[in-house]
């Protein structure tokens, strides 16, 4: 718990400053120095989002419980989601898409705001590696199982990057970085093991280099 407070708290205090700052409390903002407000705003977001990722890669590997499991609506998880990185896909001129099945939707036992932040990463993970297209998520009911599919249309992945995709270990291709040069490739490994901690699967797809990707996962309604 020192470890948190001790990295969180200066992290909060900077955001809530520069938020405050942007709209004006302390005074009228020149539109460039606003632009480097925000520029650092975003960072920090960025930040606190590292450093709870690496918390939570702590505690996996200390094998601790990070779950607080009840019912919880996968629909309302991705379509919490699908409108968060919506933004961002309308910035590249992709699509990004939900598709729903037509019967009744189970609640699953989960930890709602692990397995959101598990299925953030996975679909924040294919808008940042598609340039042109899109992506396609789609929610399935299949063999009592609630299936989710994120599928795009992005650079695709060597069948040894499919094989160790979700390993901590996992380095990105030359491909990826440039694409997206800010990325650590901890993110897919941390939504695999809360996937794995909600006794779900995981798993990518990919036919080869420039033809996309699939990530899929399973979870149990019970």
């Amino acid at each position: 718990m020192a470890t948190q407070h001790h990295l969180r708290t200066p992290l909060t205090a900077l955001k809530g400053y520069l938020s405050m700052s942007l709209e004006g409390d302390f005074g009228e903002v020149g539109q460039m120095l606003k632009e480097k407000l925000g520029f650092c705003f975003d960072s920090t977001n960025r930040l606190i989002k590292l450093v709870n990722e690496f918390l939570d890669l702590s505690k996996l590997q200390l094998g601790k419980d990070i779950l607080d499991i009840k019912e919880a609506s996968i629909t309302e998880m991705l379509q919490d989601v699908i409108a968060e990185v919506k933004s961002e896909a309308d910035k590249k001129g992709i699509y990004l898409t939900l598709t729903l099945p037509e019967q009744n939707i189970p609640l699953a036992m989960a930890d709602p705001i692990k397995l959101r932040e598990a299925l953030y990463n996975l679909i924040d993970n294919a808008v940042k590696y598609t340039e042109k297209g899109g992506v396609a998520v789609r929610l399935i009911i299949e063999n009592g199982k609630l299936k989710i599919v994120i599928q795009d249309t992005g650079i695709g992945m060597t069948a040894e990057e499919v094989k160790n995709v979700f390993s901590h270990q996992f380095e990105r291709g030359e491909e990826a970085k440039k694409v997206y040069t800010l990325g650590r490739g901890i993110g897919l490994f941390i939504a695999a093991n809360i996937i794995t901690e909600h006794k779900g699967k995981v798993w990518a797809e990919s036919p080869g280099r420039g033809k996309g990707s699939s990530f899929c996962l399973e979870l149990a309604t019970e």
